[in-house]
């Protein structure tokens, strides 16, 4: 017998105790809808995310302080594709290159001729990457959201996450910013132009070049020793 029907199969129940009952039921009705809607909003934001195949775009990132002062400035271009791969370009005001493929992150900083490999899992690390790289919906589940028009709001609902806020902006159901606040008030967006969806992107699109004396630290877990070889 479960614990609903334990409760109705009680004695009868005092004229006073009908308030709160009433009470306790409307509670419960609020739940289940706050439930259904958390489940609609993630099935919403995923076919979204899911629906882009292929984005280009240029960028440019603005991080904000609580006291309003910029704190980082900078442009580039990202692209990704829904097989995994993921290419995020800093042009200014220094060169970076991040590039994700195969479970795999290379950084590669010019000014330091150095690049960093580590092992990145889309399923297990709540950033935007990992929300537009993933198959999984799952990661979506450690989330409150809220949807205002076309932008969805994501709230940790636990600890351990590095943001508070992260929020995903549409504009004519194409990607067009992303927001997110850290846990020292500060606001990073992400404003995406001249954006391009579910367009063919070539596997060398991808590809990291760097010289040959470029020192390569590799961070993964199974990597024993670190070369300063320009390729694995």
């Amino acid at each position: 017998m479960s614990r609903v029907t334990v409760v109705f199969w009680s004695p009868p129940i005092k004229p006073y105790l009908y308030g709160w009952l009433l009470g306790l039921v409307a509670t419960i009705g609020l739940v289940a809808n706050e439930s259904d809607v958390q489940s609609n909003l993630h099935d919403a934001l995923a076919k979204q995310l899911r629906s882009i195949e292929t984005f280009q775009a240029t960028f440019t990132q603005v991080a904000t302080t609580q006291n309003g002062d910029t704190e980082i400035n900078q442009s580039g271009r990202v692209l990704f594709d829904r097989n995994g791969n993921f290419r995020w370009d800093v042009s200014e005001p220094f060169e970076q290159y991040i590039v994700v493929s195969e479970s795999t992150m290379r950084v590669y900083d010019p000014d330091l001729d150095q690049v960093t490999i580590s092992t990145f899992d889309a399923s297990n690390n709540a950033t935007f990457a990992s929300l537009i790289l993933t198959t999984s919906t799952a990661v979506l589940d450690d989330f409150d959201i809220e949807l205002n028009d076309q932008q969805y709001t994501l709230l940790p609902k636990r600890r351990g996450h590095d943001f508070v806020r992260l929020n995903i902006i549409f504009e004519r159901n194409e990607l067009s910013r992303i927001e997110i606040l850290d846990h020292f008030n500060t606001l990073n967006q992400f404003k995406f132009s001249k954006v391009s969806t579910n367009q063919s992107l070539p596997e060398k699109a991808f590809e990291l070049k760097v010289p040959e004396d470029t020192e390569i630290i590799d961070q993964r877990a199974d990597s024993h020793n670190q070369s300063t070889e320009r390729n694995e």
